[in-house]
């Protein structure tokens, strides 16, 4: 039954999704132990990059006993109707939404939370009424093709660069049906990553053999925990090892985007469909160049001026790892967001299978709340756009904020979606 999650369609998912809850009224056994403010709302799909189709990454957060659970796709919703279909076989509380790069601070120069680009940052669409789902999908539909296209050419760029070793990549072959672009999945730069793994298991046969390279001919310095997953090449896992363990090679072949909307557009974009925006805050990232370690500062360095600005732009809240960063850290976004009319969220990616839906102690009370409240902002949206957590509506009825954040919180915990 499981298989069946990773079926082609999305019927036949759904079914395997249903035979698995079936089975629990067999043998309650079964059934998982759903710890109250467990839940994650930044899980991904084949859609965008992962191993798990929307309806498998319901089922493992489900299994992994999430009280709630979010799906946040790269650039596309096209997993987001069997994503809500399969939670609410489940009946496990859950939310969709989407993730998009921005454009900031035009020529200042500055690191946001993007790696590999300046004045770029990611933001994500959250809490997206099902009714405009499709419509949502549709506007982005020229992100999706303008990022296949710099893709395409990422792919020539890093094929330059590994000629040397006998290796090459074919966008069309190799990297494009990694991603279902045809049923409107994002390529992003992970997938090229992959198709380079792949290629990497061709050609060398033996986990001895992969190691070598990526540490003598790349130069990468491989973290122990990476070298104790790469040496089973048999592991289920092992392509994904690979990516994760190859992806400071993404600096040698990304391509500036020159198309991307600013972060007062997506703003805009979200609000017009009654959905959330939100800015993910990372803080300062540790990247290993050539055997040296470098801290590359991010948002931390003009925090103060960010919040405001994302204030003054219209979005709606900030999101943040709560593992990553110091309480300290963590209490002054808090303050900061609140300052400046804004929440926070709790963001923690699940593109692989290492990594876990969410820590043994579930989220802070706030951010589990909050959370809560996004879900609650959808089904209310969804019966009518106009009752949106931040709407002129629900500010006349409701003007403080955390006032606002309780009530759609409880409406989050019921049982009621259109």
């Amino acid at each position: 039954m499981v298989k069946l999650l990773s079926a082609k369609r999305a019927k036949k998912r759904l079914k395997g999704v249903k035979l698995l809850k079936k089975a629990e009224a067999d043998d309650r056994a079964l059934i998982p132990e759903t710890k109250e403010g467990k839940g994650n709302l930044s899980l991904h799909s084949f859609y965008s990059f992962s191993p798990y189709s929307p309806s498998q990454a319901a089922y493992t957060a489900y299994k992994s006993g999430l009280e709630f659970a979010g799906l946040t796709d790269h650039d596309t919703l096209s997993g987001a109707a069997e994503f809500v279909k399969a939670c609410n076989i489940l009946g496990m509380e859950c939310t969709v939404g989407l993730q998009l790069r921005a454009r900031f601070y035009e020529g200042k120069g500055r690191w946001l939370n993007s790696f590999y680009e300046k004045d770029v940052g990611f933001v994500t669409i959250r809490g997206i009424p099902s009714g405009e789902i499709n419509a949502l999908d549709k506007e982005i539909a020229a992100v999706r093709a303008d990022r296949a296209a710099r893709d395409r050419q990422m792919v020539e760029k890093f094929n330059a660069r590994i000629k040397k070793y006998g290796i090459s990549i074919n966008f069309d072959k190799d990297v494009k049906p990694l991603s279902r672009y045809a049923e409107g999945g994002t390529i992003t730069e992970r997938h090229i990553l992959y198709a380079f793994a792949e290629k990497l298991i061709q050609k060398f046969g033996s986990a001895e053999a992969i190691l070598s390279f990526i540490k003598d001919a790349l130069k990468i310095q491989v973290e122990e925990e990476y070298c104790i997953a790469l040496s089973d090449i048999r592991s289920d896992y092992y392509a994904y090892d690979l990516v994760n363990c190859l992806k400071h090679e993404i600096r040698f072949f990304y391509i500036p985007a020159d198309d991307l909307p600013s972060a007062r557009s997506v703003a805009e974009l979200a609000h017009r469909h009654g959905a959330l925006a939100c800015y993910s805050y990372v803080g300062e990232t540790r990247r290993v160049y050539d055997g040296e370690e470098t801290v590359i500062e991010l948002e931390q360095g003009y925090l103060d001026e960010l919040m405001k600005d994302l204030g003054e732009t219209g979005f709606d809240a900030v999101e943040y790892s709560p593992v990553a960063l110091t309480a300290e850290t963590a209490e002054r976004l808090t303050l900061l967001a609140k300052e400046n009319g804004m929440f926070t969220l709790p963001s923690s990616d699940v593109n692989s299978p290492r990594h876990r839906m969410i820590s043994d102690v579930g989220l802070p009370e706030e951010l589990a709340c909050n959370s809560r409240a996004v879900i609650g902002h959808e089904k209310s949206a969804s019966y009518d756009i106009s009752d949106g957590i931040n709407t002129d509506k629900s500010k006349e009825k409701n003007p403080e904020l955390g006032a606002r954040l309780r009530l759609y919180s409880e409406i989050g915990k019921l049982r009621l979606r259109k």
